[in-house]
């Protein structure tokens, strides 16, 4: 099946296109009560802040890029740059692709320990992985070390 949709991005979009194929990566437990952990989002629904750049389509080549958004960030100045899914939903309310409210919410009933201060938001459209693999990725990792989070909850679109 995968590479009857290989073939169909091929054809249609990105001549070039080939499937990642990784192995399955390693998960670690959490090692404090879930109450006093530190939580972040991280969203490949194309979310940024205005005056931010928004996510670019790069010609059917994606974005590996990110964008950082802070705990505080007011819901009205969130925008979604993502070309490859409905939006309809995710405006009429941001918390279907960005859940912070929602994560704040979990903070302050005392269900986790606290919010991140920085969330990131990634463009999940990428058919040529190896730049967020290798470089963005990587960034992102060292900056949730940096921030002493526990625990991310993934929202893909």
């Amino acid at each position: 099946m995968i590479e009857k949709v290989e073939k169909a991005v091929q054809a249609r979009w990105v001549p070039s296109f080939k499937y990642e194929r990784n192995e399955p990566g390693a998960f670690a437990s959490l090692d404090k009560p879930i109450e006093e952990a530190k939580g972040v989002i991280i969203t490949t629904g194309g979310v940024y802040v205005k005056g931010q750049p928004p996510f670019q389509d790069n010609y059917g080549l994606g974005d590996p890029s990110y964008r950082e958004i802070r705990q505080d960030v007011d819901y009205d100045q969130l925008s979604i740059a993502h070309e490859h899914y409905d939006h309809s939903k995710a405006n009429e309310d941001r918390n279907v692709v960005f859940p912070l409210e929602m994560l704040k919410h979990f903070s302050e009933e005392g269900i986790i320990g606290s919010v991140a201060d920085v969330h990131y938001s990634f463009m999940g459209y990428v058919p040529i992985p190896h730049p967020l693999k290798m470089v963005t990725a990587k960034e992102v990792a060292e900056k949730l070390q940096l921030q002493q989070v526990d625990f991310a909850i993934l929202v893909p679109s």
